[in-house]
């Protein structure tokens, strides 16, 4: 595979600011396919409000981090984080998608080289989790690269009619 120039390659934690989220769902709606295999549907016109919102139980939004990946000054992507979840020295990364116009570059793994920065400088995760849903395993060869692993948990999946599994993957910090 032939990467593009990925010096100009950033992540920006975002603050929900109206400019922000206009970015953030024009990049989600610039990926169709992730929503198709996760939801069964194009994506929505309330996502970049739900990657905001959307909290797990338990969770203090003073724990949840969303950042754009951007190409320069355009976002092409967006990522969200939450610490210590599900349980204290754990970061779920929830969420790392890429614009399909810009996938296949290697933006999404200098995303997360640098996202998993940013996760080291809380100085409390010692480990990231993922969850990949088997109707989007296709992914699955991009995370083991960068040093995840399966964990062997694996959770019924529903979305609406989309009945699947996801697969927790996990990769160590140490």
């Amino acid at each position: 595979m032939k990467y593009a120039d990925t010096t100009d390659i950033s992540i920006r934690q975002l603050h929900g600011e109206a400019g922000e989220m206009a970015e953030l769902q024009r990049v989600i709606e610039a990926a169709p396919t992730y929503a198709e295999l996760i939801t069964g549907v194009p994506p929505g016109l309330a996502d970049a409000q739900s990657t905001y919102s959307v909290l797990p139980e338990g969770k203090a939004y003073d724990d949840k981090f969303v950042f754009g990946v951007y190409r320069g000054a355009t976002m092409v992507g967006c990522a969200d984080l939450i610490r210590d979840y599900p349980d204290r020295g754990t970061a779920l990364l929830g969420l790392l998608l890429i614009a399909e116009p810009h996938q296949g570059q290697g933006i999404g793994r200098i995303a997360y080289q640098q996202l998993e920065a940013f996760i080291r400088s809380w100085n409390t995760c010692s480990r990231v989790r993922i969850g990949v849903v088997r109707t989007n395993e296709r992914v699955l060869p991009f995370w083991s690269k960068l040093g995840f692993v399966p964990s062997g948990e694996i959770k019924p999946y529903r979305y609406d009619h989309v009945v699947s599994e996801t697969i927790i993957l996990t990769k160590s910090l140490d």
